[in-house]
């Protein structure tokens, strides 16, 4: 065999992994050391949490960027944490999912080379970096980041460890992060994760008629104009709100300019996000899964669900809210071809309805000045004639409304718009830290390390 032969990778079907037969890299065991941690970072940008087998938990990643265009390189940080040592025979892969037949292998990183499975123990956390390159020729909109771990020497879906539990495919890969791709130019970085707004307490009551006439609504701190979401096209108009709460509610007010205010759908929880329409996302603990998604269109129709999880697991539709709101429309919601103003969406949300069908939510209700929420709110856009387009308080990629990474903190202030200093800290009873959702689910106990017929085989192999 020549060289160069020797150097090619020995590719299997797509649905399998790649083993390169290159020259040995060496990895500086300083570097290894350094990404071994005694414990996970406080925050992780995207949480998974996916259990493998029982010996492996997929904490989750960080990414530089969620857009990404053919060609961009993309950084992206696993995180691992071994629960029991899974065995020499294994590897870890990588893939990047597109739709149709576009599929990339981006397996090595230099944690995989310098510290392979083989050598895991028990309580490691494992900070796995890697730099991805997407291919010139990606032609879908999207890049879905799966991760698992193989057998070596194996070709096959069934010979991959099986996921327990967290978000998975059908082919035993956990879902780790779906890119935004934009073929027009060059993807955007991600906006820092702390970005926050104060709620300031109503001093009196909110009347829910469309309109900000109480003297509280003019206090309440007014959003930027909406970001349009990355991959996407600019909605036509600018969006900004504003959120006050009480005892009783989250209020929101949304003022939407937009020349062609038009939504078709007239019942409660039709697929309203088609069309034109305010979206409101509510993770209370923050632990970024156990969230409500609510949704207010210009004709002031409402869809809520519930997810239990993540978007991964799908959500709840049937749940129902007892949300109010009202609606004014600058213009003609019927008529396609006249030019209209915009609308107002003015929104009151039982506090107990962020819980969702969870009422043992660890969230105290009425919340306590200093407490802290995480949420975004999100503004759909469908002109007649162009794509549907969305901006959002928190920016977000197009791919990914829901963008639990990406929400906004919100803090509980008082009727004059501050937090006390001894509430700065976060106050909310029964709390759980940003990207502590690891701590949700203790991992299946692992069966003996190294039998092999258990973590590789799926209940029923082969079968999606």
């Amino acid at each position: 065999m020549s060289a160069a032969m020797a150097a090619l990778a020995m590719v299997w079907a797509a649905a399998g992994c790649v083993e390169k037969e290159t020259r040995k890299k060496t990895i500086d065991p300083a570097y290894v050391k350094k990404n071994v941690l005694s414990a996970p970072p406080a925050s992780i940008q995207n949480p998974v949490n996916a259990d493998l087998g029982g010996y492996v938990t997929y904490l989750g990643n960080d990414v530089d960027k969620a857009t990404i265009a053919p060609g961009d390189k993309v950084v992206v940080v696993h995180y691992w944490k071994v629960v029991a040592s899974p065995g020499a025979e294994w590897r870890v892969f990588s893939h990047l999912v597109g739709t149709g037949d576009q599929w990339m292998n981006v397996d090595q990183t230099d944690m995989r080379l310098g510290y392979p499975p083989a050598q895991w123990k028990p309580g490691d956390i494992i900070r796995d970096e890697q730099t991805i390159t997407l291919d010139k020729g990606w032609k879908s909109s999207s890049a879905q980041l799966t991760v698992g771990l193989y057998r070596k020497g194996t070709t096959g879906t069934g010979d991959r460890m099986r996921i327990e539990s967290g978000p998975a495919d059908h082919e035993s890969r956990v879902l780790a992060f779906r890119f935004a791709v934009d073929r027009r130019g060059a993807g955007k970085p991600v906006p820092p994760a702390d970005l926050q707004v104060q709620i300031r307490r109503a001093s009196g009551p909110i009347a829910i008629d469309g309109v900000a006439s109480e003297a509280d609504w003019q206090s309440a701190a007014t959003s930027p104009a909406f970001s349009p979401a990355e991959g996407g096209r600019e909605p036509k108009g600018a969006t900004h709100a504003r959120l006050l709460w009480d005892d009783a509610y989250l209020y929101a007010f949304v003022q939407v300019e937009d020349p062609d205010v038009h939504s078709e759908y007239k019942a409660r929880d039709e697929s309203l996000w088609k069309q034109d329409v305010v979206e409101l996302f509510i993770d209370a603990d923050r632990t970024r899964r156990g969230y409500v998604e609510l949704q207010v269109s210009p004709r002031n129709v409402h869809f809520d669900s519930w997810f239990p999880q993540t978007r991964a697991q799908g959500g709840h539709p049937e749940w129902n809210g007892a949300m109010k709101s009202a609606v004014v429309v600058h213009g003609t919601i019927d008529d396609r071809d006249d030019v209209d103003q915009g609308w107002d969406a003015e929104i009151a949300i039982p506090l107990a309805d962020v819980k969702g069908a969870d009422a043992a939510m660890k969230v105290a209700i009425p919340p306590v000045v200093g407490d802290r929420w995480r949420l975004n709110v999100v503004r759909v856009d469908k002109p007649k004639d162009d794509p549907l387009a969305a901006s959002s308080w928190s920016a977000i990629p197009i791919a990914d409304f829901h963008a639990l990474g990406r929400m906004l903190t919100a803090v509980f202030a008082d009727a004059k718009g501050t937090v006390p200093p001894a509430k700065e800290k976060d106050a909310r009873a029964g709390s759980a830290a940003d990207g502590a959702g690891d701590k949700a689910k203790k991992p299946a106990t692992p069966g003996t390390p190294g039998t092999p017929a258990k973590p590789g085989t799926p209940a029923k192999p082969g079968t999606p």
